[in-house]
């Protein structure tokens, strides 16, 4: 999944990773003279500027796993980022004129590359553009966040405790033991009045239990279902310090990396599902060196 979250980080406009690879694909293109290109090449050329309009306006427009809900959708999303697209091709001559003079004006001031003192300027104004957005964002968020409910302890629902115990069952290595009598007292922490996501629940548990070994990271046994048009859906428990941290359901291991993208492309979430699977729903799945292998019950 590693190609995954390499295109999850550099769709995402707040990562660093789309901030440097933007960055510097504006400046490839600031190096280029557009005045010295044939007919054919200078079409490249503003192809790969429309091109990169789109791409940063797509990914600018993606609704992010804490935003809720998609106002503009997948065709709202297309038609501004064409629309970007287009305007980026019909102010072509426009910018190309301003660039050739800003070229000759540092030739005539005695400059001997003026491209790579202009790659360097737009390089700098990319970033700066970036990293405001960047701040603007996350001061938006922290505002946002400060606005929440307070934290509420509330009882596990009967369905999530059975549907981790189920997980926890399935083996007694990897601290399960230790991991099952932390889940019969714990509790739930809820940020919404006591709800919780259909998705997502963190587990609040008594810290004078024995810890479990390893103490920090997923639990190797997972519980498989389908839903949402036959797609499968993964239920992991994680663990930290020790302790059973939360479970999640996430989109099937079995998924493809173009698979997971569209899906998220499309505005798409786990959040969709409208409750958690009953334990007769899902099949134990543990995993190994060679991947994940179904087990029997």
């Amino acid at each position: 999944m590693a190609l995954r979250r390499i295109l999850r980080r550099l769709n995402d406009p707040n990562s660093v990773a789309h901030g440097v690879v933007s960055t510097a694909l504006m400046a490839a293109l600031a190096l280029i003279e557009p005045r010295r290109l044939s007919t054919g090449r200078r079409l490249a050329y503003r192809g790969a500027v429309a091109g990169l309009t789109a791409w940063t306006m797509w990914a600018s427009l993606r609704p992010s796993r804490d935003t809720e809900g998609d106002e503009l959708g997948f065709v709202g999303r297309a038609a501004i980022t064409t629309g970007a697209a287009g305007a980026a091709l019909g102010l072509a001559e426009a910018g190309e004129a301003l660039d050739a003079r800003l070229n000759d004006g540092l030739v005539r001031a005695g400059v001997r590359r003026p491209r790579l003192w202009l790659a360097a300027g737009e390089a700098a104004l990319s970033f700066a553009a970036w990293w405001a957005a960047r701040a603007a964002d996350r001061a938006s968020r922290d505002e946002e966040d400060s606005e929440e409910p307070a934290e509420s302890i509330v009882e596990v629902p009967e369905g999530i405790r059975a549907l981790a115990s189920l997980l926890l069952s399935a083996t007694d290595e990897h601290g399960a033991p230790q991991l099952r009598e932390q889940l019969l007292s714990a509790r739930l922490v809820s940020s919404d009045g006591g709800e919780f996501d259909v998705a997502f629940a963190q587990f609040d548990v008594d810290q004078d239990l024995p810890r479990a070994v390893p103490g920090n990271g997923a639990f190797p046994v997972i519980g498989r279902f389908r839903a949402l048009g036959d797609r499968t859906f993964d239920v992991r428990l994680f663990v930290a310090n020790g302790r059973l941290e939360s479970v999640h359901i996430d989109e099937g291991g079995d998924w493809s990396a173009e698979e997971v993208e569209e899906w998220y492309e499309a505005g798409h979430d786990p959040d969709e599902l409208e409750t958690w699977p009953s334990p007769d729903e899902v099949e134990l799945l543990i995993e190994t060196a060679a991947g994940y292998r179904p087990l029997v019950r």
